[in-house]
Parts: C-alpha cells; sequence; structure tokens
C-alpha cells in the first residue's frame, strides 16, 4: 500500500480487508496480524491506525451498515418522485427498503457478518465488558442511520410523526434485523417482500399530515 495514502485512506484500505478475511474465517478467527498481511502493510500501520481488534471490529460494523445506508440513498430518482401526504409517505419508505433489500439480497455473505460480530461481542463480552461497546455502538449507528433515512423521508413528504423518530427507526431496525435474519435462513425472498409491505404499513401508521 502507497505510503501516500491518508490515514483515512489507510483506515478504509484496512477495513476492507478485515471485511474481506472476517467473511471467510468469521470475526473470531481473525487477528490484527491477519489484517496486515491481508492488506500488504506492516502490523505497526494496523496499530497506528486501530488501536486493537475491537476498534478494528467497531469500524467494520459501522462501514458494513453505511453500505446499506449508501443503498437506500443510491438512487436519486425514488426520493424525487414522490409527493407530499401520509400515503406518499408510506411509499417512500417502501421504496427506501427495497433498495435497501437489493443490497442484503446481493451480499448474503455481508449479512452474515453483521450478526456475528454481534455475538462476538456478546460472547466475548462475558469475559471482556468493553467489547460490548462493538454491539452498542453497532446498533446506536444503525438506529441513527434508519431515524436520519426517516426523516429524510419525513421533511420529503410533509408529514408529521406521532411517536418520536428514534422509537419509530427503533422498531425498524428491530423489523429488519429479524426479516433478514430468516432470509439468511431459509431464502424466502418472496416473503420478504410482504414483509416490506408491512414494514412500511406499520411505520405509516404512526404519521399524520
Amino acid at each position: 500500500m502507497s505510503s501516500r495514502l491518508s490515514v483515512e485512506e489507510r483506515r478504509a484500505h484496512l477495513i476492507d480487508a478485515a471485511i474481506r478475511l472476517a467473511e471467510k474465517k468469521g470475526v473470531a478467527g481473525v487477528t490484527t496480524r491477519d489484517v496486515a498481511q491481508a492488506a500488504g502493510v506492516s502490523l505497526g500501520v494496523v496499530h497506528y491506525c486501530f488501536e486493537n481488534k475491537d476498534a478494528l471490529m467497531t469500524e467494520l460494523v459501522k462501514a458494513l451498515s453505511m453500505e446499506l445506508r449508501n443503498s437506500v440513498e443510491a438512487d436519486e430518482s425514488v426520493w424525487r418522485s414522490f409527493g407530499s401526504g401520509k400515503d406518499s409517505f408510506r411509499n417512500l419508505v417502501r421504496a427506501a427498503v427495497e433498495l435497501l433489500w437489493r443490497n442484503v439480497e446481493s451480499s448474503p455473505e455481508r449479512q452474515l457478518l453483521t450478526y456475528e460480530t454481534t455475538t462476538y461481542a456478546l460472547r466475548e463480552g462475558e469475559q471482556t465488558p468493553a467489547k460490548l461497546a462493538i454491539a452498542r455502538e453497532q446498533y446506536e449507528f444503525n438506529d441513527s442511520n434508519v431515524a436520519e433515512v426517516l426523516e429524510q423521508a419525513r421533511q420529503g413528504t410533509g408529514i408529521t410523526f406521532t411517536l418520536p423518530v428514534q422509537t419509530i427507526s427503533r422498531f425498524a431496525l428491530n423489523f429488519i434485523d429479524g426479516v433478514v435474519l430468516r432470509w439468511l435462513v431459509d431464502g424466502d425472498s418472496a416473503t420478504v417482500q410482504d414483509q416490506l409491505d408491512v414494514l412500511a404499513d406499520v411505520i405509516a401508521s404512526y404519521v399524520s399530515e
């Protein structure tokens, strides 16, 4: 890797290497030495960019979350094609989760990795409570992303939430987590479409014009 890369570019390169490794051997099996070797840098470079493996894993899960967030915003035409009001909000939410779902369906290994990082943090947290921060930051970051997408949809359609957006976003994230995990088990994409319809309907039930 070129020595001319900025620290942020180095971090992104190392995170990408860690993701590729974790997809193959699981989170628990990845070491910072493995990441250094896969990225073609010294171990010292890894520890210069990340204090330890936990810090690297925290940024790894954020990177995976941002991939999904970016997939929702990738098609700008979706965000420009809706009018105002509750029905428009519902349809916009449904279109947004469809964009997210297309990303999920095309990358099952990465979706499995998000669950593995959570269980890794919970299991390791029994002996090292600080490791719980990986899972907590993962979900706090995801909650924030979902809330921002919902707020964007609210502003675009001129509706008002009847519950705090944080409450709605947390429910939406819990729902999506369950849908994706079930799909990883049974691969039933047709049923997922029905579930996403339900999600959009439920979220729209907590808005007013």
